[in-house]
């Protein structure tokens, strides 16, 4: 029995390689994901699957890098200009570029596109500061501010343009199931819980891409991904950590690593007691050792970092407080607080996909005197109960990206119940952040955040543990750019060797 498993994985094996060379003889790609998309509306999107799937498909007026460091690049607009007073933006669209279905590119559908990004309830905030949009003429667009606002150009190049006209024809439903955009891939077909596929556009004003045909493969299980990649049953796909060591071993896969903004971190509900007491935060910031959480749950990949600002975003700096590991430190502030040890915490609480992260977190928070069991949730539950504030204690990821200005929604009030899981209401940090939208010298802003994030870090609103990175793994033959800030990647810009 044994024997015939061996020699049929070894057939599967052969067929497998023999499969991957004819994909890239033959343009295609295989890419596996570890979660279906629930749609495909161009605005209205919660997950990072479905904005990779949507980014193949859709074009942006302008695009930025993710971290804002590199001027506007063209788009579906070829210039633009702003008012002195940084209230309009004039888009001058190019000449000729056509929807998917046929149909030309018009001033109306980047109004309608960004009507509904206003009224979109994940993707709103890409357009804020956005008062109101108009068609001057069949190619030229103006968005009117109502203030200044610094980071309306980066919001504005995640912002996916789509036509009225098939949105009128077809309505809500269809509009978000069968995507029609102006980006060098069509959309052929969905198998729900199995499969996306995309074809090449030909008629893409940016060129025709190289590889012609896209199988986007949901694979939840980490490890099954890393088995098909070393088949060649998949070309592309990113990875867990866990999957690393086995794959940095195979000559014939490729691994590369993307930073994120995203973070670690512990939260605390800082309506509570104890979390109430900034001096309590400070020593549970000093309880936690980064870098055997880094080790251990992430296994090195990822960078130590205490700052709710990535260290490669705009507004970090090295002068901003950054907590280290010490223990001792944790347990005389903790006297400081009022809090006599051993101390029961209470209850960690979890999604299952946050657990590793709780069990090392928790054995550090005993080594100071502070006890807590660990409870797990299902995930939407459990986001249910963080955003409710119907917790103590959690431990988690998140990611804000695109401007710094973003992070306003984990330490402004108003966000309080939607990302400001710590539930911190601060009118000082409120006004810092009212201040940085409307300020345009960069430097005088950089000097804004300064104030926030050493606020912030002052006050110990959150115990922000690292920012891991993002790893693909892909085969040596696909020729694969850089990835920036987020890891985002455009499947136009591969090719096979």
């Amino acid at each position: 029995m044994k024997k015939t498993a061996a020699i049929l994985a070894a057939a599967m094996l052969g067929a497998a390689v023999l499969s991957m060379t004819a994909s890239a003889a033959d343009d295609n790609l295989v890419i596996a994901v570890s979660e279906d998309i629930d749609t495909l509306h161009p605005m209205n999107y919660s997950t990072s699957v479905e904005a990779m799937v949507l980014n193949q498909i859709y074009d942006p007026l302008i695009y930025m890098n993710p971290d804002g460091a590199e001027d506007p690049e063209p788009r579906l607009a070829e210039s633009w200009e702003v008012s002195d007073d940084g209230l309009d933006y004039t888009f001058h669209l190019r000449d000729g570029v056509t929807f998917q279905d046929g149909t030309a590119l018009t001033a109306d559908d980047v109004v309608f596109s960004l009507e509904q990004y206003q009224k979109s309830e994940y993707q709103g905030s890409n357009v804020d500061g956005l008062d109101t949009v108009e068609a001057k003429d069949e190619h030229t667009v103006v968005c009117h501010l109502s203030q200044p606002y610094s980071p309306f150009m980066l919001g504005l190049s995640s912002c996916h343009i789509a036509s009225k006209a098939y949105y009128d024809s077809v309505g809500e439903d269809e509009f978000a199931a069968t995507p029609n955009g102006t980006g060098p891939y069509k959309f052929v077909s969905r198998a729900t819980g199995s499969n996306i596929t995309l074809e090449a556009n030909e008629d893409y004003y940016g060129g025709a891409p190289a590889i012609k045909s896209v199988t986007i493969e949901v694979i939840p299980d980490s490890a099954t991904t890393a088995i098909a990649l070393q088949t060649g049953e998949v070309s592309f796909a990113e990875i867990e950590s866990s999957s690393l060591a086995q794959l940095e071993a195979n000559n014939a896969i490729t691994i590369a690593r993307a930073e994120t903004s995203g973070f670690s971190y512990v939260t605390m509900n800082t309506e509570k007691e104890p979390f109430n007491n900034p001096t309590f935060r400070q020593a549970v910031n000093y309880a936690i050792n980064r870098e055997n959480v880094i080790n251990v749950v992430y296994d090195g990949e990822a960078e130590e970092n205490s700052n709710i600002c990535a260290k490669s975003r705009f507004g970090y700096s090295d002068d901003q407080p950054q907590y280290t590991y010490d223990p001792d430190k944790a347990k005389e502030l903790l006297k400081e607080a009022g809090i006599e040890t051993p101390y029961d915490l209470g209850t960690i609480l979890v999604a299952e996909k946050y657990e590793p992260l709780a069990t090392v977190i928790q054995s550090d928070l005993a080594a100071v005197g502070l006890n807590a069991d660990i409870s797990v949730e299902e995930f939407n539950t459990y986001i249910g109960d963080l955003t409710s504030g119907n917790y103590d204690i959690s431990a988690l990821e998140m990611t804000l990206e695109g401007d710094t200005q973003q992070l306003e929604m984990a330490l402004m009030t108003d966000y309080i119940g939607t990302a400001n899981n710590a539930r911190y209401s601060d009118s000082a940090m409120d006004d810092l952040f009212n201040q940085a939208k409307t300020e345009t010298d960069s430097s005088k802003r950089s000097e804004i955040f300064n104030q926030i994030f050493t606020k912030a870090q002052d006050e110990a609103v959150y115990a922000v543990i690292c920012n891991p990175d993002i790893l693909y793994a892909y085969s040596s033959d696909l020729k694969v750019p850089e990835f920036p800030l987020e890891g985002y990647y455009y499947i136009n810009q591969f090719s096979w060797n």
